[in-house]
């Protein structure tokens, strides 16, 4: 647990402290490393609020993300809840779009349209999570078929045409700046702290953490283990819909196909952040320095106008250096 901290200290010879702060170590030898490498232009106020502003969508599938792994869950769906619930504030919530789908999503204006698709995310979060806690069913099977319904209702409900004209809300959401950032950020940094605020100071973060590391001996020590986990998938189902809303706010569109590799950029960012995919350990801390760490490298490749395949081989480099370095920690605290 991140409990831990207080006790690893400044040792840097105890792997608890590497387990706890590694990446944070690593990111920050690699903003050094950036800038020397990028003759000063990675350092640029302007390339750092860049490397924020394209994390920030990421970063709040990884928080979600991060409360499901820790309770010892996964959520494969998150992506497909990020689509929809995008989907339905674009198309619902603008009257020309609701004219040209072919599917059947009326208008209903900009407000009622938002929260239809908060509510749906946190409807899809529920499901997930009565599949997994009232049927039974491995978190991998029931959200992986939770990404196939999420599929079939997004082309039924938009007709495989693309959410081109949202309300212009949207977009001067996206590109509004307040005290020098973009508005999305900051939307990533409130999510962050109540994060951080649910996870170390709420009896429920204890919670996550205990059923993560054991949660058979949660159970007999009187944590109502269903329940949490039932929490946790419609928190994760809720930070998608954020997460939707900052979609469509940035690039102003969304289609059926629109997400790409966000998922694995999603779990990868959880390994890199040294969150345990088994449960029981990580936190805010080691999911933002994640997120960070490979926005930050993807931005430094770019600038180095490295070749798109060759980065593809260097993010998985960099996950199987990521997990290698861990696992030894991991062994070495064993």
């Amino acid at each position: 647990m991140t409990t831990q901290t207080a006790k690893s200290g400044l040792n840097l010879r105890n792997p608890a402290f590497w387990q706890e702060n590694g990446t944070v170590v690593v990111l920050l030898a690699f903003i050094l490393l950036a800038t020397a490498v990028s003759g000063g232009v990675f350092i640029r106020p302007d390339n750092l609020i860049t490397i924020a502003y394209q994390a920030s969508i990421v970063g709040v599938l990884v928080l979600g993300q991060s409360v499901v792994v820790i309770s010892g869950g996964l959520d494969l769906s998150m992506v497909g809840i990020l689509i929809l619930s995008a989907v339905i504030m674009g198309g619902a919530g603008s009257e020309q779009q609701s004219m040209m789908l072919l599917g059947g999503l009326p208008y209903i204006g900009l407000w009622p349209a938002i929260a239809a698709g908060f509510l749906t995310a946190l409807l899809f979060g529920l499901l997930n999570g009565l599949m997994v806690t009232r049927l039974h069913i491995p978190a991998f099977i029931a959200t992986l078929a939770s990404t196939l319904l999420l599929g079939g209702i997004i082309l039924l409900t938009t007709g495989g045409s693309p959410i081109y004209y949202p309300d212009p809300f949207f977009t001067h959401f996206g590109n509004s700046i307040w005290l020098g950032l973009p508005a999305p950020i900051y939307l990533f940094i409130a999510m962050a702290a109540i994060t951080w605020w649910m996870l170390n100071r709420t009896r429920f973060g204890k919670k996550l953490y205990a059923i993560g590391s054991n949660a058979r001996a949660s159970h007999y020590s009187g944590v109502a283990v269903n329940n949490v986990r039932l929490c946790v998938y419609m928190l994760s189902g809720l930070a998608a819909g954020v997460a939707g809303f900052m979609f469509l706010s940035r690039t102003g569109y969304v289609a059926a196909a629109s997400g790409g590799d966000m998922l694995m950029t999603t779990i990868a960012s959880l390994v890199v952040g040294g969150i345990s995919l088994s449960g029981g350990f990580g936190g805010v801390k080691h999911a933002i320095s994640g997120v960070l760490l490979l926005a930050a490298l993807s931005n430094l490749m770019n600038i180095l106008l490295i070749s798109p395949y060759v980065q593809n081989a260097i993010n998985g480099f960099v996950i199987l250096i990521a997990v290698s370095m861990y696992s030894h920690i991991h062994h070495d605290k064993a």
